[in-house]
């Protein structure tokens, strides 16, 4: 016997609150998760609330993933400035 657990839409958006996002069901029935700003740039929509989540926790590590290398950047930029005006 098998069991199919569901994840409920509290449950996802406590997920999403949890990674700095916000998810919301919209008019249509679809989900959207964004920033908790509401930028409509980064949002993203998805009619399935599994992959909502899925997208939610992909975000995150892509945003990380930028933070990351810019910092690499920053950090390899003063580490080879050898002149006062760095």
């Amino acid at each position: 016997m098998r069991f199919h657990n569901t994840m409920t839409l509290q449950e996802a958006k406590l997920i999403a609150r949890h990674l700095g996002l916000t998810l919301r069901r919209v008019s249509s029935g679809a989900y959207r998760v964004s920033s908790p700003d509401g930028n409509e740039a980064p949002a993203y929509y998805a009619n399935d609330l599994e992959d909502a989540v899925d997208t939610a926790v992909e975000m995150v590590r892509k945003r990380e993933r930028e933070l990351h290398r810019t910092m690499g950047w920053a950090q390899n930029r003063v580490g080879n400035c050898r002149q006062s005006s760095c």
